[in-house]
């Protein structure tokens, strides 16, 4: 069967929007397979690391990290499996690829193939200048591929090799996204973008999360955004007079204890896109761990008792020796040597210095 340009053109664009898919590529793979008449279509994609993503038309009874799994326990290293050698962007027929003799890569067969009654395959290798890789491999029972289809193939390498290339940088733009969210979402920090009436306009998911918990903050049914401290909701109230007076000004507002939680109000960015400009903009910060979580993290990170570490983390938020003594239910006469036994342990000179520490230390992430 000759290639058809428009069936070409068809697979590429299918090939391109397969990177963004979920899983990726599946939409390419069942048009190639229905292309070329095949009983089964798969692809792998290696990054620059480790496997990370098989896919197969139709689907494979087990899943990819199954596959993974059998690749390592089978293999004990690359060089015993015949995909690495194979010549980049050369199509190979299944008796080019595996050696029927050696019982080896009859096992890679059949884990490659994932059918056992796959008798004549179309497979190829593609690579991109940063490590990525990707395996096609087409399938058959009862009849051999023709020149057509192994052509159609080889026209795909270079569109295979920058999807490869496409997929490995959006992997590697989700894991660090991942990560930058994940540390956000440790520091408890979050955004909401207001209008004059208070109203949000938008706000980070962090910040939703917290009003959907409703404890300091929530969102009014005609969207404001409501402060449950009284005293909180009066200063966020005179902020928004004063703004639409025309004022620039910045407060801070102590919203929550248990866990601690802080807002800062202040102006807008002035180069803001879009139309819809925000009268104030309210940072939020805190702790997402309970005082007795932290109070052992800090306990384990400069080893303090965990009396010391309670006492510590109510200096490290501003709170007098006197005032922590209290809240503790210790004498002034203890909580005193308690801090001069933190002083000592953590190497800090006074107050100031603790304070410094702890909020520059792993602990602010827990």
């Amino acid at each position: 069967m000759p290639v058809i340009l428009s069936e070409e053109h068809d697979l590429i664009a299918a090939l391109h929007r397969g990177t963004l898919g979920a899983p990726p590529w599946q939409d390419f793979l069942e048009q190639l397979r229905r292309r070329t008449a095949a009983d089964c279509a798969g692809l792998f994609f290696q990054g620059e690391h480790d496997w990370l993503q098989s896919i197969r038309i139709p689907a494979s009874v087990n899943g990819s990290d199954e596959g993974n799994d059998l690749y390592r326990r089978n293999f004990e290293s690359a060089s015993q499996l015949p995909h690495m050698a194979m010549r980049l962007n050369r199509v190979y027929s299944l008796d080019e690829l595996v050696d029927a003799k050696d019982p080896g890569q009859n096992r890679f067969k059949a884990l490659f193939m994932q059918d056992a009654d796959i008798r004549f395959a179309r497979n190829m290798r593609v690579a991109e200048p940063n490590g990525g890789q990707i395996w096609i491999s087409l399938g058959r029972k009862a009849s051999d591929f023709s020149a057509s289809d192994g052509a159609l193939l080889g026209a795909l390498a270079n569109h295979l090799a920058i999807a490869a290339g496409t997929h490995a940088e959006l992997e590697r733009q989700r894991l660090k996204a991942g990560i930058s969210a994940d540390a956000i979402m440790r520091l408890n920090f979050g955004w909401f973008m207001l209008d004059a009436g208070g109203r949000i306009i938008d706000m980070s998911e962090q910040a939703e999360a917290i009003v959907l918990e409703g404890q300091t903050l929530r969102k009014s049914p005609d969207g404001r955004l409501i402060a449950e401290n009284t005293d909180a909701q009066a200063i966020l109230r005179k902020f928004l007079q004063r703004r639409q007076a025309g004022e620039s000004l910045a407060r801070t507002i102590h919203l929550s204890d248990e866990p601690w939680l802080d807002m800062l109000l202040t102006n807008p960015p002035t180069d803001l896109p879009g139309t819809l400009k925000p009268l104030g903009v309210a940072f939020i910060h805190g702790e997402r761990s309970n005082s007795i979580e932290r109070s052992q993290h800090v306990a384990n990170l400069f080893g303090l008792t965990l009396q010391e570490a309670r006492l510590a983390l109510h200096i490290s938020r501003g709170v007098t020796i006197k005032e922590a003594a209290s809240l503790l239910g210790l004498t002034y006469e203890t909580a005193r040597l308690y801090s001069k036994r933190i002083y000592t342990k953590t190497g800090t000179k006074g107050q100031a210095d603790l304070v410094r520490l702890i909020l520059a230390s792993i602990v602010a992430l827990t």
